[in-house]
């Protein structure tokens, strides 16, 4: 899918996960390398690798990362980002609005994730999904971004502060051995409290073993400045510790397959997926028993 900085489900209920405490992770990155990551909610799982879990794909809508020489070497860009301080944490169904206000920012509307399946998914799965987020006050020029107005006081503290969603990951698990339509979708009665079918392959499913990362975003303001690199390694690593699953996987579109390719993905060809206009090229992280290879 398109990442803006690159850019773009009934389950065991999860319990709303605690905040993890502040890292500067723009510093942590600037050689590439995040040493450490936030806890990951989920339990280090067990389940063994289903012989169709090699071929679970899921979109994963981007625009570009890559290095803008014209961009990065403007004096006011960078100052911005080195005064973020960014740090990494869970999202949860708070975060709602914020995630909304930066999924419309980023990506033009047949491609957003919608606020339904938004909902859906940070309230099914929230421990997969996590957001880089910058403390400021309203003096900073982090208060012009489209997420602020949706941002919360980091503590009862400090009501001048707030909490504002500079990037997030928004990703699933699926037991679908190929990427379809339903994957996507919203289970009608995943809030009705009953058990899904084991081979029902809409939307989230707890037992995947492959997580479907269906978006990555950054704000317009704050890209190429490598922050998108920064907390898709953050999350690779997290869910690599967790256990959670044995792969991610996503799909791009031809000008992001070299961004994915130099964090480990591996390109497995065209995809035949026409959601958002389709063009997609199939891309999947295998996690190895070493962890992330980056």
């Amino acid at each position: 899918m398109r990442y803006i900085q690159p850019p773009a489900h009934h389950a065991a209920t999860v319990s709303s996960p605690q905040p993890t405490m502040p890292r500067d992770f723009f510093a942590a990155s600037q050689d590439g390398a995040i040493t450490e990551s936030p806890d990951a909610q989920t339990p280090k799982a067990g389940a063994t690798t289903g012989s169709n879990g090699s071929n679970e794909f899921i979109i994963h809508r981007i625009d570009t990362d890559q290095p803008n020489p014209q961009l990065s070497s403007r004096p006011e860009k960078l100052e911005r980002t080195a005064k973020l301080h960014p740090y990494v944490q869970t999202l949860s169904i708070a975060d709602l609005d914020s995630c909304e206000r930066l999924e419309s920012s980023c990506f033009p509307e047949e491609e957003r994730c919608t606020a339904a399946k938004f909902h859906y998914r940070l309230t099914t799965c929230p421990d997969l999904c996590i957001g880089l987020f910058s403390t400021t006050d309203s003096s900073s020029p982090v208060a012009d971004a489209a997420t602020y107005p949706a941002a919360r006081a980091p503590d009862s503290f400090s009501p001048q502060l707030k909490s504002v969603l500079i990037a997030h990951v928004i990703a699933t698990k699926t037991i679908a051995p190929g990427w379809t339509d339903e994957s996507m979708e919203i289970p009608s009665n995943w809030q009705s409290g009953l058990t899904r079918d084991d081979d029902d392959t809409k939307g989230h499913s707890e037992n995947g073993r492959t997580l479907a990362l269906h978006s990555l975003a950054v704000l317009p303001a704050f890209q190429n400045q490598g922050l998108g690199k920064t907390i898709l390694k953050s999350y690779m690593q997290r869910m690599s510790s967790s256990g959670v699953a044995d792969r991610i996987a996503l799909l791009a579109h031809d000008g992001l397959v070299k961004f994915y390719e130099s964090v480990g993905y591996v390109n497995k060809g065209k995809s035949g997926v026409t959601f958002g206009g389709g063009g997609w090229n199939n891309l999947v992280y295998e996690f190895g028993d070493d962890g992330p290879g980056f």
